[in-house]
């Protein structure tokens, strides 16, 4: 019972965040990119599909090493700065 509760609960708030960076694409004074990150992040802890879809994509794979270096407070190496392309 919670589990469901706790899924949608995260499914209310994946769909909140999509309708705030609508309206901020519409209007260019609201921020659109806390508003995508969220429904990124709500989306994933919604749908594990959706998750396992999300680490497999290029850009993630890309940042990946980024990420890593930055938990362990190494820093970003010059090489791998050169490489990250979006």
């Amino acid at each position: 019972m919670i589990f469901l509760v706790r899924r949608l609960l995260w499914l209310l708030m994946s769909v909140v965040s999509l309708l705030l960076l609508i309206v901020g694409i519409v209007f260019p004074i609201v921020p659109q990119v806390p508003f995508l990150l969220t429904f990124l992040y709500s989306l994933s802890k919604f749908s594990p599909r959706f998750h396992k879809w999300l680490l497999n994509t290029r850009v993630y794979r890309r940042l990946k090493g980024f990420m890593n270096n930055e938990k362990e407070k190494i820093g970003m190496k010059r090489l791998s700065k050169s490489r990250v392309k979006l």
